[in-house]
């Protein structure tokens, strides 16, 4: 009987944890721009800012699926013959913290004259909202699948193999 209890106890404490640690995401309206830089060359791309207005943020305030805005801002700029480019999304729900950041970001690079600073304009480039989902597809030819589903997989591998 103790054991039935004990078990139980584990159970519902293992429970309450697994309900606590999931991510609660929520839609909100978010500005955002690109960054692009090589390390092969001195160009470097900023886009304009422009308003995201269903990004999902998660309970600490994370752009679920950041990678995948990258990845729009890369294979753009690969489509025009750049490849091979680093690039990054800043976001903010406020309008006013991007805006300082691209201000800063943009000042420490144009400072000493040595890189090539080329704007995009968001009528030649859009960010568009990408929906987390459990495996996100963002190229045809490259599926990325969250770390969380590649653990489920690992155990429900040992648990048929055992």
């Amino acid at each position: 009987m103790k054991k039935i209890i004990i078990s139980g106890c584990i159970l519902s404490c293992l429970f309450f944890l697994a309900t606590i640690s999931q991510a609660k995401s929520k839609v909100v309206k978010t500005y955002a721009f690109g960054f692009a830089a090589s390390f092969n060359d001195s160009i470097i791309h900023f886009t304009d800012i422009q308003e995201l207005d269903s990004t999902w943020l998660d309970d600490k305030d994370f752009l679920e699926s950041r990678e995948n805005y990258s990845y729009q801002l890369r294979d753009y700029l690969s489509d025009l013959g750049m490849e091979h480019r680093t690039c990054i999304i800043c976001y903010s729900s406020k309008l006013k913290k991007t805006k300082k950041k691209f201000t800063k970001m943009m000042d420490s690079y144009s400072k000493n004259g040595k890189y090539d600073i080329r704007l995009i304009k968001e009528d030649e480039f859009k960010f568009k909202c990408v929906e987390p989902s459990e495996t996100e597809v963002y190229d045809k030819n490259t599926t990325i699948t969250k770390k969380k589903d590649k653990k489920e997989k690992k155990k429900k591998g040992k648990k048929i193999r055992g």
